[in-house]
């Protein structure tokens, strides 16, 4: 009996899978074939094709990239999933092949990609009454399709196999751990199970009759990624920012809750869908260490919060050199994950126990512990709950809610990391010339009145607008107000109460004089803290 064989018997045991008949999919022959071989830098990369399924009459067989070092042999591999299923591009398996990886990236069986199949795997998480039906039931197929490849390679160990993805990528790397037993390790560049729990699909828009509690529960049962987790011993790591726009925090700490190998989180406070240079790479030392052997993460165990005093702390353990800790605490009922905004404390480290006292408060929140290592990877426990600190406090600690970008000069990485629009800055000032421009994001406790502040600087008298605006549950919510400015520095203050909603977002609209443009600083959104101590 092959290895494989003993792997699938013991995977089965028992009852059967709801959607993946594994060894029905494994067995049919791959066929095949390389189209076209390139080389650049010592780097080979090949074009492939192989046969994925039958679907009725009709052959789906998937296009993809190999890479690897020229004349490699028996290397660790990884199947990289790309962000929103994007077609395949050099990219990731050059990347994998530089740090010593033979690597493969699909095209999903997508229509328009080179891959054949026509499936809108990406157009949502949609599922029927029969999940061998659902668009994401191919993806999957698809890649234990691409396991087998792999397999066959002589350039791979095919006992050293793992995959890793960003997004939708993620997703299918947290789905392919539970599924395929052939993996050594799972690495998540967001992404995750638990659907069932919220998301950006399903959420958005306020309730939705489509995706109710039956819904959720055929989902949970069928194609969830986290449904086969339990059952897994694929070591699966997370990386992700708190506030990420399609997978929520709840979705996320279930992932983690119910793997059933060694797992990892990194939590980035106030990142959205969006990470660091540096936790970029950590999504790759994750497969170093179960791929190749690298020195193991540091393992963290869950934050404990005592009332008395307020104390959070946590433990942690492992090779690797922790320097520095820290607690991120959110304040607010469960909800607005992608607006909320997550406060940072620095802990204290002895004898590998992190320690950190919480503010006074009167609202309920959320804790999260992080340790950093000498490399700055980071280490996150998973996210706790705690009740008031003090009822006689004000609702949160004072904090800002554009303190991510506000700052104009050192803060201008995370808007480029997410994407997002930049001013010219000069001497911590931003420029606005054009007619409108937006401000972004701006994070916030539900709830709770805030003030919106900033400081402008003209050159001529005029007037000045601002719009706060955003969208809570699928409704449009904006409020406007005008400022009669000097020829001098003016302070502005607008108060804005964001409304209790599941999802949420907003943005500062600024619309400059007519006269010309003006510069745009110390730019703030606080909670109101009255009463209290």
């Amino acid at each position: 009996m092959t290895t494989l064989t003993l792997l699938l018997t013991s995977c089965l045991l028992g009852q059967a899978d709801p959607a993946f008949d594994l060894k029905a999919i494994l067995a049919p022959p791959l066929n095949a074939r390389v189209l076209k071989t390139s080389e650049k830098a010592g780097i080979v990369t090949e074009e492939v094709m192989f046969h994925s399924e039958m679907d009725g009459k009709k052959s789906v067989d998937i296009f993809a990239l190999f890479s690897y070092p020229k004349g490699a042999r028996k290397l660790p591999a990884f199947v990289w999933n790309q962000g929103g299923l994007y077609q395949a591009t050099p990219y990731f398996p050059e990347l994998g092949a530089k740090r010593g990886y033979a690597t493969l990236c699909i095209d999903f069986p997508i229509p328009g990609y080179r891959s054949t199949g026509g499936y809108p795997i990406n157009s949502g998480v949609e599922l029927g009454a029969d999940p061998r039906q659902a668009p994401i039931y191919h993806g999957a197929v698809a890649l234990l399709r691409a396991v087998s490849f792999l397999e066959t390679r002589a350039e791979v160990n095919k006992d050293r196999i793992g995959m890793a993805g960003s997004s939708w990528g993620g997703f299918y790397t947290t789905l392919m751990a539970g599924l395929d037993p052939r993996l050594k390790a799972a690495s998540c560049m967001y992404g995750c199970g638990s659907l069932e729990l919220g998301n950006n699909w399903w959420d958005t828009q306020g309730p939705d009759p489509r995706r109710n509690d039956a819904f959720r529960k055929h989902w949970a049962a069928t194609l969830d990624p986290t449904l086969r987790l339990s059952k897994s011993k694929t070591p699966i790591a997370w990386f992700t920012g708190t506030n990420d726009t399609f997978y929520w925090l709840p979705s996320v700490m279930d992932s983690h809750a119910k793997a059933g190998g060694p797992k990892h989180l990194s939590l980035l406070a106030n990142y959205n869908h969006a990470l660091t240079p540096i936790i970029d790479d950590q999504v790759f030392a994750w497969l170093d260490v179960h791929l190749k052997g690298a020195p193991a993460f540091l393992m963290v165990s869950p934050m404990e919060i005592f009332a008395k005093d307020r104390a959070a702390t946590w433990r942690f353990e492992g090779p690797r050199k922790a320097v520095s800790a820290r607690v991120l605490v959110s304040y607010g009922t469960p909800g607005n994950w992608v607006g909320r905004h997550w406060l940072e404390f620095p802990a204290q480290i002895k004898d590998q126990t992190c320690s950190a006292q919480l503010p006074l408060a009167s609202l309920p929140g959320f804790a999260i512990g992080t340790i950093v290592d000498d490399k700055g990877y980071a280490y996150s426990t998973p996210m706790v709950r705690f009740d008031a600190t003090d009822k006689t406090a004000p609702p949160v600690p004072a904090y800002d809610g554009c303190s991510m970008w506000n700052k104009c000069d050192s803060d201008l990485q995370f808007l480029k990391l997410h994407g997002l629009p930049t001013l010219p800055v000069s001497q911590g000032l931003a420029t606005i010339t054009k007619t409108k421009s937006t401000l972004g994001p701006i994070h916030f406790t539900a709830g709770v009145p805030h003030v919106f502040r900033a400081r402008i600087v003209a050159k001529e008298a005029g007037t000045l607008t601002v719009t706060l605006q955003g969208a809570f549950d699928g409704k449009m919510r904006s409020e406007e107000k005008s400022f009669a400015l000097k020829a001098a520095n003016n302070e502005i203050e607008m108060a804005f109460t964001p409304p209790v909603a599941l999802s949420a977002s907003l943005r500062a609209i600024i619309t400059p004089p007519d006269k010309g443009a003006v510069q745009l600083g110390n730019v703030r959104f606080e909670p109101v803290r009255k009463g209290g101590r």
